[in-house]
């Protein structure tokens, strides 16, 4: 485990405190469970900005599927008649 300095503003010093008191924790536990959170965060957000202009970059090349398609294969869903989904 590393060991990392930073400046930390006086009063989410004090806030960290009394959490730490509070939920018997260090105060090193608590930051590293608070930057798993925040990477985690903006993990997902980058995953869904590639997903979205992945999802532009179809569009824009006419790799979709319509709606009209996608709902007459949902209602075949749990019969015997049940289609396989409809690619673009």
């Amino acid at each position: 485990m590393s060991t990392t300095s930073f400046r930390l503003d006086d009063d989410l010093e004090e806030k960290l405190e009394m959490t730490a008191t509070k939920l018997q924790r260090t105060k090193g536990w608590i930051i590293n469970d608070a930057l798993r959170q925040y990477i985690a965060r903006e993990e997902r957000k980058l995953r869904m900005l590639e997903e979205t202009e992945e999802a532009i970059a179809d569009i824009q090349a006419s790799r979709v599927v319509s709606g009209e398609e996608v709902m007459q294969w949902l209602e075949t869903w749990g019969t015997a008649t049940e289609r396989k989904a409809p690619k673009a």
